[in-house]
């Protein structure tokens, strides 16, 4: 046990050495840079940055050294190959007007230096705000609205049944949350496009009164939708590397495909209660399956060198109705033990997310036209 307690101790140590050795022949080697003294360079720098041993900075400056040497001494082939890792080791590597020389600028300026795609990952909580098409109940629909997420398709919390009894909603916000995983490209001066797909899971909030005060019914009505959204955005300061904050807003339109849908929580209470046990919606054909959306929303990105964070706030608004008014009487058990009927509506919500957004790199010559 000694021994490789022993053996590490003296390994570690020496790769420090090396590390030290290799610090000093980069240093070395800018000075003769500095000095004209070119020829010697590659041979001074290569075995370390082959040995992984330079940290990352020196490795940066050893590659853009290389390219340099090769530049000035008319090796084009080998200056191309030097700066291609040299862009693989610093993508969007940045040249000082000061200091790099015309050279440099013009070699740099055939590749390509920013990124082929962005994969983008977003994670986030939405809001149902679900719209009335066509009102349909078993209670008196007039005299009695239902409340959707706590409020009646007129926007109001409570109402007056008569002039001894207010009605109020019960349910919440109804709360669901999405992940969302894209692939996005620039095209020009800010502008990119995106395409992916999303998982998302919500739910709305419904309670009717059955034209009484001590007679309801609530009901939670979630779904699992799959979603391809394709979407465009403009970036403002978007060229601007040294901008941290990088606000943005974007529009687009999503196909919507439903795989799950029921009632999490579906009862009736005064007289008899009652509780509902089981309501797969797509297997009773209560629901449609097939919708589309479009949406919008606004954002910020917070840069983390060639990557970013972002947070952002979105509202999407289905175009076509959740419910299969065909089937609306078919489920015997909503109709007439729970005493509920769905309206006709669209799916609309308010959503907010988090999330990080990774920068793909492919730096390659561009061709001459």
């Amino acid at each position: 046990m000694k021994k490789i307690i022993l053996t590490l101790i003296c390994s570690l140590a020496m790769l420090g050495i090396y590390a030290q050795t290799c610090t000093q022949r980069l240093n070395q080697a800018e000075d003769d840079y500095e000095a004209g003294r070119l020829l010697g360079i590659p041979n001074q720098i290569r075995d370390c940055l082959d040995s992984d041993a330079f940290s990352s900075e020196e490795e940066v400056r050893a590659r853009k050294l290389l390219t340099l040497v090769y530049i000035f001494t008319d090796q084009e082939f080998k200056a191309e190959g030097a700066l291609i890792e040299l862009l693989k080791a610093d993508p969007e590597h940045r040249l000082n007007p000061q200091v790099d020389p015309a050279e440099l600028f013009f070699l740099y300026s055939q590749y390509r230096t920013s990124p082929v795609f962005r994969i983008s990952l977003r994670l986030g909580a939405n809001s149902s705000d679900p719209q009335i098409i066509g009102v349909y109940g078993t209670q008196n629909t007039v005299a009695a609205p239902s409340f959707y997420n706590g409020k009646t398709e007129s926007g109001e919390s409570s109402y007056a049944l008569n002039d001894s009894t207010t009605l109020s909603g019960i349910g919440g916000l109804g709360i669901g949350f999405w992940g969302e995983l894209l692939v996005e490209r620039h095209i020009k001066n800010g502008f990119e496009v995106g395409f992916g797909g999303q998982f998302r899971l919500s739910k709305y909030n419904v309670d009717n009164y059955l034209n009484q005060q001590d007679l309801s019914t609530s009901v939670v009505n979630q779904q699992v939708y799959l979603r391809t959204p394709l979407l465009a955005r403009y970036t403002l300061g978007y060229s601007n590397r040294d901008k941290k904050w990088l606000p943005y807003v974007y529009a687009g339109g999503a196909f919507d495909y439903l795989l799950s849908a029921g009632y999490t929580s579906a009862s009736r209470v005064g007289g008899t209660a009652y509780t509902q046990t089981s309501s797969d919606l797509l297997a009773s054909n209560q629901v449609n399956k097939v919708n589309y959306s479009f949406f919008g929303g606004l954002g910020v990105k917070y840069r983390l060198k060639t990557h970013f964070l972002t947070i952002e706030a979105r509202y999407d608004n289905s175009r076509l109705n959740y419910v299969n008014g065909e089937e609306r009487y078919t489920n015997s058990e909503s109709t007439f033990d729970l005493g509920y009927v769905e309206s006709d509506l669209s799916l609309n919500f308010i959503s907010f997310s988090v999330g990080y957004t990774h920068s793909i790199y492919s730096p390659k010559k561009l061709k001459e036209y």
